[in-house]
């Protein structure tokens, strides 16, 4: 598994109408960035690679995420099919970004 470190990590969602996106973006790798919207739909920075998924959320630590990918993916963003991300966000921003782990997951009152 790549531990990747994020120099900014978001989140703007509004889950009562299923809208928004959380995003990380990284400068260590060249077009570093990935950005998950509610649709499940993944993108990287230019050249622009994308395609549906959503990942898998393995763990969501409060200074850390990791993702799985399905192959084809994975294949698709051109990361490896696991990764951790490394981040660091305010605690309100923190709670937010739970709350759409734990709805993309099933597990949040928004499942």
């Amino acid at each position: 598994m790549r531990r990747i470190e994020a120099d900014y990590a978001g989140v703007n969602a509004d889950l009562d109408h299923g809208e928004g996106w959380i995003t990380f973006h990284w400068f260590e790798i060249p077009s570093g960035g990935l950005m998950i919207d509610l649709d499940g739909h993944c993108s990287r920075g230019m050249p622009i690679r994308s395609g549906y998924g959503p990942p898998e959320f393995v763990e969501l630590q409060r200074d850390a995420i990791r993702l799985r990918f399905n192959v084809e993916l994975a294949r698709k963003l051109e990361l490896p099919e696991e990764i951790e991300i490394g981040f660091r966000m305010p605690d309100d921003e923190f709670a937010e970004l739970r709350r759409v782990v734990d709805w993309f997951n099933g597990d949040g009152e928004f499942a």
